[in-house]
């Protein structure tokens, strides 16, 4: 009865606001136990640059729901974004757009309550944990603006990239990207530079165990770095393709593509387009090996967005030439739920 008034409550927003439902295949084997609290939000995957699909989703692994929307104007420069951000004090979804625009969503219901100017390009945004600062990305520049009426625009610095992580306390961003030749650390909030590390091309970057993880596409090199001691470690994985080429990453048979951490810390999860989830200690800086995930039987089976749910226990990954998200069990690869027409480059928890 429960779920059967969660699944109501959820229509009756739906069409109030002119979202969707999407269609949840349950996959033949295996029970889902996603906690029904955990709720992520990512934006529907569009190139580097010009026009994107201007479409969101909210994914409830363990309500079962999947709501998507518009944002911007879809098949424009508006309706491009890559990594959303969240504000959870004041509980609004923040999606960047290389058009220069910034929207905000309410990610209960996906409504869009407002906009603002923000940096051109820009398509990668975070927010610090203290909740006063949106840092908005493009490939040249870094842009911060307050999270309070008016949005007001901090600081812009020239470090470009396409990935940001934050340390817990929000005292520094660290900035990478694909192209990038370094990983800067920022200061924050006064945006100074305080130094450049040499990690080449960093993918995705999280924070996990006091360091930073940053994962190279191309090498399936997972770098660690202590920020306070300068101390780099890498970690060899097999999530490597020899033919590799950024100009078409969508023919790549393998690299590493967002990265997710367990809530306790201690395990870095990635994303692989090999089909498989690498996991690594966190304590001890190793690679302890991959978890496949065969939605097709045949493959190839592209692994790109990444978020790890129910305390740590399974993961909702997307499938990226299936333009398809699955929910599985971190312990054996399990499919326990599949989430047709829904896919995302990057997940962002937004709940609970």
């Amino acid at each position: 009865m429960k779920t059967n008034r969660v699944l109501r409550s959820a229509i009756i927003g739906l069409f109030t606001y002119g979202c969707l439902i999407s269609a949840l295949a349950p996959a033949a084997a295996g029970s889902l136990s996603v906690a029904p609290q955990d709720t992520l939000l990512g934006v529907f995957p569009s190139p580097p640059r010009g026009p994107g699909p201007g479409r969101a989703a909210s994914v409830k692994p363990g309500a079962g729901i999947v709501m998507t929307t518009t944002f911007g104007t879809p098949h424009t420069p508006s309706g491009n974004s890559f990594y959303p951000a969240y504000d959870s004090l004041e509980r609004i979804a923040y999606v960047p757009t290389v058009a220069g625009v910034t929207y905000l969503l309410n990610p209960r219901t996906l409504r869009t309550v407002g906009h603002f100017n923000s940096l051109s390009g820009g398509r990668v945004a975070r927010v610090t944990p203290n909740n006063r600062m949106l840092l908005v990305l493009s490939g040249k520049k870094l842009a911060a603006y307050s999270t309070g009426s008016g949005h007001s625009r901090l600081f812009i610095l020239p470090v470009g990239g396409n990935a940001i992580a934050l340390s817990p306390d929000g005292r520094f961003a660290f900035v990478g990207g694909n192209m990038s030749a370094h990983l800067t650390e920022i200061r924050l909030p006064a945006g100074r530079i305080v130094h450049k590390f040499p990690i080449k091309r960093s993918g995705d970057l999280v924070w996990a165990h006091g360091q930073v993880f940053s994962a190279n596409m191309k090498t399936g090199v997972v770098s660690v770095l202590n920020p306070h001691t300068g101390k780099i470690v890498a970690i060899p994985t097999p999530e490597k393709d020899p033919a590799f080429s950024y100009r078409n990453i969508l023919g790549a048979a393998a690299g590493i593509m967002q990265l997710a951490v367990s809530p306790d810390g201690l395990k870095v999860y990635g994303a692989g387009f090999s089909g498989h989830i690498l996991v690594l200690s966190a304590r001890d800086d190793a690679y302890l090996g991959g978890i496949p995930v065969a939605a097709n039987a045949n493959g190839p089976n592209r692994l790109s967005g990444l978020a790890v749910v129910n305390h740590g226990k399974d993961a909702v990954t997307t499938i990226e030439n299936l333009k398809e998200t699955v929910v599985i069990r971190l312990s054996d690869g399990n499919i326990l739920r599949v989430l047709q027409n829904t896919a995302a480059n990057r997940w962002v928890a937004t709940g609970p």
